[in-house]
């Protein structure tokens, strides 16, 4: 399942993987006996320390975050 989180206009991707058995325990509220685990993704803006506060306001971290919301049609399928 993928997800985007913003904190201001920074986002940062997600791909979850979502099982059967993972439905089950949420759709029960327990805790599946296994880990899921979660790949993320910061796109590398020149400034990392100041992602948050700058967000998509520069050209140059514009540019990364942008390559990097189309990178993110391609796992959702649009």
């Amino acid at each position: 399942m993928p997800g985007i989180t913003m904190v201001g206009t920074a986002p940062t991707f997600y791909k979850i993987p979502v099982t059967k058995d993972l439905l089950q325990h949420v759709a029960q509220g327990t805790y599946p006996p296994d880990p899921t685990h979660v790949t993320f993704c910061q796109p590398p803006v020149p400034r990392p320390a100041r992602r948050y506060s700058e967000g998509m306001k520069p050209l140059d971290n514009r540019q990364q975050i942008l390559s990097c919301y189309e990178a993110f049609r391609m796992v959702v399928g649009i």
